[in-house]
């Protein structure tokens, strides 16, 4: 039988249990910190990678000389112009990180379409080249010109295959003066 005495004072737990607490607390701390930084240096090198693997290209509308006339490949119905195609330059420029080929460009909405490129043209980082577009244009439909959705074929140099979207379209208002022009049917 056991007795219990109530009186006397509860017995003290060793210093070496305490001394034992501290240190798994310790290693806790110890090792929630070394798995952050771990976690963290492994998302920056994912992101950085990311980031290498990422295509950015601009696309601008170059204004030319218009000599006007009827441009080939205008279609005119019953005296009036009902559509046009136009063959402008566009600047393309590769904001990314690595060099690029460029193979194809093409977008529309009611009434526009552009289509462009269509050959091998490798960008350099920072690079620009410029290129023909054809565009065509309802003339009941599509004016003016403005922004259009257009999407580039590109490939990089480890040989894979990416679509670029500028993130605003592509703006196409330096030609809607042509177009309208050759609408008219204008010399």
């Amino acid at each position: 039988m056991n007795v219990i005495d109530l009186d006397r004072p509860a017995a003290v737990p060793p210093a070496r249990s305490r001394r034992s607490h501290v240190l798994v607390a310790s290693a806790l701390v110890i090792g929630a910190v070394v798995g952050a930084a771990v976690t963290y240096g492994w998302s920056a090198r994912r992101q950085a990678a990311d980031q290498d693997r990422q295509v950015s290209v601009f696309v601008f509308a170059e204004s030319s000389q218009f000599l006007g006339g009827l441009p080939a490949g205008s279609v005119v119905l019953d005296g009036r112009v009902a559509t046009v195609t136009l063959t402008r330059r566009v600047t393309l420029v590769n904001a990314g990180p690595r060099p690029i080929n460029i193979r194809d460009l093409s977008g529309s909405r009611p009434g526009v379409s552009v289509h462009g490129v269509d050959k091998q043209r490798w960008v350099a980082p920072g690079a620009t080249v410029q290129a023909d577009a054809d565009v065509q244009v309802d003339c009941v439909h599509g004016l003016p010109l403005g922004r259009l959705p257009v999407t580039l074929s590109v490939r990089t140099s480890d040989d894979e295959d990416h679509e670029a979207r500028p993130r605003d379209g592509f703006d196409s208002t330096p030609w809607s003066e042509q177009a309208e022009a050759a609408c008219a049917g204008e010399a």
